[in-house]
């Protein structure tokens, strides 16, 4: 187990106190703890979850092996300082147009479609071995019953207890709130679609 982990992560595993330059391996003693779903997500197809990790596929391990290594990560990282959430942080105003809803689409497809699916409705490549399952965008009742603090919140901090991580280290205030507006557009087709021909008929941004 330890040996392919090392031939990237042996710095960070062996010193306590080391510091990684960015785009290199992480410290595995100061990420974030994540969910045990999160990780097997990771271990199974890490560019569903990261779009840009160099992290190898790790499939072929048994869940034996894997829940091993969640241990081992768990105990490594317990002394990473959490950070609190932030409360009622305000959510950014954002127009929705169709340049807004292209650079929105854009985020989406990069972080979020691995477990959400190209139609938001959870069915993405990793969805199937989370659990609870990704949430269904495309159920209007659901989304008609949250706020967009709420929905901000879960995107910005996560959710305790499921695999969404917390993206406040990785998207500006101003891209959560991007990623908000376009969630929303999959329990209203008809809008989602009228954006869509707009960006394609070249209507003034």
């Amino acid at each position: 187990m330890r040996e392919p982990c090392t031939s990237c992560h042996v710095l960070t595993i062996a010193l306590a106190n080391v510091e990684v330059p960015r785009g290199f391996a992480p410290n595995l003693r100061k990420t974030a703890a994540r969910s045990r779903d999160w990780y097997r997500a990771y271990f199974v197809d890490s560019r569903a979850v990261l779009p840009w990790s160099p992290m190898p596929f790790f499939g072929y391990l048994s869940d034996d092996e894997i829940d091993a290594l969640i241990a081992f990560l768990n105990r490594l990282n317990k002394d990473a300082p959490a950070r609190p959430a932030v409360a009622g942080e305000k959510v950014p105003q954002i127009s929705r147009n169709p340049k807004t809803y292209l650079a929105a689409q854009s985020l989406y497809q990069t972080y979020c479609i691995g477990c959400h699916g190209e139609l938001g409705n959870g069915g993405g490549r990793i969805g199937h071995i989370l659990s609870p399952e990704p949430r269904d965008f495309t159920d209007a009742l659901w989304l008609s019953k949250q706020t967009e603090s709420y929905l901000y919140s879960v995107v910005t901090d996560g959710k305790p207890n499921t695999a969404m991580p917390p993206f406040r280290d990785i998207l500006s205030s101003q891209e959560r709130a991007l990623v908000l507006n376009y969630v929303q557009y999959f329990a209203d087709p008809v809008a989602k679609e009228r954006m869509e021909l707009g960006e394609l008929q070249g209507i003034p941004r």
